[in-house]
């Protein structure tokens, strides 16, 4: 039997030269050859209060990896499964996790009927991923933030950014209202890696916007690994990860139908917005749609209206899910962001003060296929392949309303030369892959394996459109205007590769007191970018030359190569049942990206430019966290120390006589501080909540701060049931006063606002469930500055008050 599967597979490679098939028919072969899987486990999660079905309570194995939803009714099946004995533990948030042992037998099914506590806390029994498989978040001992999509539902946020500002350690950057990104700890940008349903996101890194092409709506929820303390993601890592997953629908025994349409509006820019979900699945099959509109005025503050702040976007995305055969899993599904007439407020050093400046049009399309098989022994617990692509564009519109008169010089008459408009403009696409086994070779200890890679091409012009008018030196009236076009590359076409061998190993050293994990990475990069000469080509007055006057060399054809490692040791102690003292430590690697090596932005102020011989950055992190998880009390602790070589900063220069920000290395620079986060419950339906955060950033090698920094910052807050129905949130945020601020940046004051939110629990209404949710943000209306978005130079002011409502339809 072997041998026939054997000449199988060498018949599919000699016919197919398709990477993805050929991944599925190993795949096939594998699973055909290691074990038959006859057992079965199936079960029903009930409330023990009032025994009512739980639907959507995570069913997981004692393996990695091996997870099941329940249905409406509370139901959940997994198939195939080995024989012997296993651990279930069941959870679902808002009830107390419940485990109990399964005996599965050869065609024998096996039966359990599980009752869940409630609980007025959280206690880290939510599942999260970053592991990259599936684990509950108390078992994991590297900082890792939540937000989930019920506290995403809840809130106003606008963007990615938006819904996870108020993670301890996590804090907001704005490029704009509707362009922002995250700071962690200090670090940002580039030294974030961010996935979409593990999917790399690469694209530009100066007013990207990248976390702002995501439908929140459709997110079931963002996981955020805080700081290099995860060797699994490869370059870029040093500040920490963003993980985005998506909503998808399941696999269930019998044939369903829902869906979800929500409706929202924010008063601050007179946004509304509405999301269609749908939903539908049977044992083998399901599939999952949803759409989104939104389009928003420009923004009011405290100070009056934010000119050029406002946008419009909307959302498709799908997927789809097929068993092929037992414990097989393929899984397509495809995602399009659209958005248009995005204004990008306030002047800055980029752009000159009075200058207009939009995205005319954004957009992120990612299509993606993977195809998994599950239980495939008790020892091999899962294999996995995927391969996806991703395209972004961006398009900028600057008109910079600048006029420069040229005084007669030699034979040339005097000119005036006005900048109509400046139009960067790039596509980006990235393509990758994923191979992965997950493996069980002991009690307690588990092993991942796997090779990723990804590749970036960047192609970008920029347009620079003149009118020239010439002028009679002695009654300075016009005699001729010319119409010129410049066609220019801020950066080469360039492209990055970089193909990575992971593993992490995780082992229990101590039975249910002491986990290690112990996990390593290398990667090989390869960076190429094309010869390129500026300005491109000249337009004049409608006549093109390829050929322009003053034509030079820019970059030369370069190909870099280089080799990177990291790894990470982290170790989980339980001291008591109850309390967890954590340790990480982690070496990281990040290679320069494109921008940073060979960007030239000129947009008529200060240039903004890279550097082709950057050195890559290495870091080694250090974490030490405690956790309490007790039915009345939710605390995480965590002291962190950073340290960096060569990282890469803005630093004020001069190119060509005019004042530029130019990509460095500096020698050596450290980021440490702290962050708490805790829960209390005073009474079954009343909970305060606090949290506090604190980054120092330094230049060791000049003894100067680091720019881009967070002042310390926490937040307050209180939430109780109103009237057995409504849930009541009130809470304060302050950012101290940060005065060590980098050459360059400004000093920020500190300021306190105050948010108050309502959330109704569902309402029942024949087939459908009504939700409602509504809040004021900035509640006092307080006129304060971003730390982080105001040294960007864009953002002087933050939003005034919003008052938002929102409604859901479920069926």
């Amino acid at each position: 039997m072997f041998l026939c599967n054997l000449i199988i597979v060498r018949n599919y490679f000699q016919r197919f030269n398709n990477p993805f098939l050929i991944g599925i028919v190993i795949l096939l072969f594998i699973s055909m050859n290691i074990h038959a899987q006859t057992g079965v486990i199936s079960g029903t999660v009930v409330n023990k209060e009032n025994q009512t079905a739980l639907n959507g309570a995570n069913v997981l194995l004692d393996g990695p990896d091996i997870r099941k939803t329940t249905d409406d009714k509370g139901k959940f099946i997994i198939e195939g499964l080995p024989t012997g004995s296993y651990t279930i533990s069941v959870s679902f948030v808002g009830y107390k996790t419940t485990e109990l042992e399964v005996e599965v037998k050869n065609d024998t099914p096996a039966f359990v009927y599980i009752e869940l506590n409630p609980a007025s806390l959280v206690l880290g029994e939510v599942t999260v991923s970053s592991y990259k498989y599936e684990k509950y978040l108390k078992e994991i001992p590297i900082p890792i933030g939540l937000q989930t999509s019920e506290e995403i539902l809840s809130s106003p946020a606008l963007t990615v950014s938006d819904a996870v500002k108020n993670i301890p350690g996590v804090s907001l950057t704005r490029d704009g209202i509707w362009e922002t990104t995250v700071n962690i700890r200090g670090l940002s940008r580039s030294s974030v890696v961010t996935l979409i349903d593990g999917n790399r996101v690469e694209t530009a890194t100066d007013i990207s916007a990248g976390l702002s092409l995501i439908d929140l709506a459709d997110i079931e929820r963002i996981e955020i690994i805080k700081g290099a303390a995860s060797a699994l993601y490869g370059t870029g890592a040093t500040g920490g990860v963003v993980n985005i997953f998506t909503k998808s629908a399941y696999f269930n025994k019998n044939y369903y139908y829902n869906g979800r349409l929500t409706g929202t509006y924010n008063s601050v820019n007179n946004q509304p917005a509405v999301n269609l979900t749908l939903n539908s699945g049977a044992s083998n099959w399901y599939v999952h749609l949803s759409g989104m509109f939104r389009k928003a005025d420009n923004v009011e503050t405290p100070q009056g209206t934010l000119l050029n702040s406002q946008f419009e976007d909307n959302n498709i995305s799908a997927s789809f899910g097929l068993k092929p055969f037992t414990n097989h899993e393929l899984k397509l599904s495809y995602q399009q962001f659209n958005a248009e007439n995005v204004g990008i407020p306030g002047g800055s050093s980029l752009f000159p003060s009075k200058a207009e400046v939009r995205y005319p049009k954004e957009m992120r399309r990612m299509a993606s296929a993977e195809y998994k098989i599950n239980s495939i022994s008790q020892t091999l617990q899962s294999l996995s392949m995927k391969i996806f692509h991703q395209f972004i564009l961006r398009d900028v519109e600057n008109i910079p309303y600048t006029v420069q008169n040229v005084p007669a010089s030699g034979t040339q008459p005097p000119r005036r030369v006005s900048v109509l408009k400046i139009t960067p403009g790039a596509d980006h696409n990235v393509n990758g892959f994923q191979v992965q086994s997950n493996w069980t070779l002991a009690d307690n200890n588990y092993l991942i394996a796997g090779i990723d890679g990804w590749q970036r091409e960047y192609n970008g012009e920029r347009e620079r459109y003149q009118k020239i008018e010439v002028l009679n030196p002695n009654t300075q009236a016009v005699v001729k205007t010319i119409n010129k076009i410049i066609g220019e590359k801020p950066i080469p076409d360039s492209r990055f590769l970089s193909i990575g061998f992971y593993a992490q190993d995780e082992i229990g050293l101590i039975k249910n007191k002491l986990n290690s994990t112990v996990g390593g990475r290398i990667d090989f990069i390869n960076v190429k970018n094309d010869k390129t000469y500026n300005p491109v080509y000249e337009i004049t007055d409608g006549i093109r030359s390829d050929a322009p006057a003053g034509q030079i060399l820019w970059w030369d054809e370069k190909n870099i190569n280089e080799v990177s490692y990291s790894g990470n040791i982290n170790f989980l102690y339980k001291a008591f049942q109850d309390i967890d003292f954590t340790l990480s430590i982690a070496h990281s690697f990040r290679s320069p990206s494109l921008e940073e090596r060979y960007q030239y932005i000129d947009q008529g102020n200060v240039i903004r430019l890279g550097d082709p011989d950057l050195k890559p950055e290495k870091g080694l992190f250090f974490n030490l966290g405690i956790r309490v998880w007790k039915d009345k009390l939710n605390l995480t602790g965590d002291l962190f120390y950073n340290t960096l070589r060569d990282i890469i900063v803005e630093l004020p220069g001069t190119y060509e006589g005019r004042n530029a920000l130019i990509k460095t290395n500096i020698g050596k620079a450290e980021l440490y501080g702290f962050e708490l986060g805790a829960e209390y419950s005073l009474l079954q339906h009343y909970i305060v909540y606090t949290s506090l955060s604190y980054t120092r950033g330094k230049d060791k090698y000049n003894n100067t701060d680091l720019p881009q920094i967070p002042p310390l910052n926490g937040r307050l807050g209180a939430k109780s049931n109103v009237l057995h129905f409504v849930e009541a949130d009130l809470s304060a945020t302050f950012f101290d006063a940060q005065k060590k601020v980098a050459a360059g940046e400004l000093t920020t004051p500190g300021y306190v606002t105050l948010d108050f939110y309502l959330s109704s629990i569902p309402f029942e209404l024949g087939f459908i469930k009504l939700q409602a949710f509504a809040g004021v943000e900035n509640l006092l209306d307080k006129a304060y500055r971003n730390h982080l978005s105001t040294n960007r130079g864009l953002i002087t002011i933050e939003p005034g008050r919003n008052i938002f409502a929102r409604l859901s339809i479920n069926w």
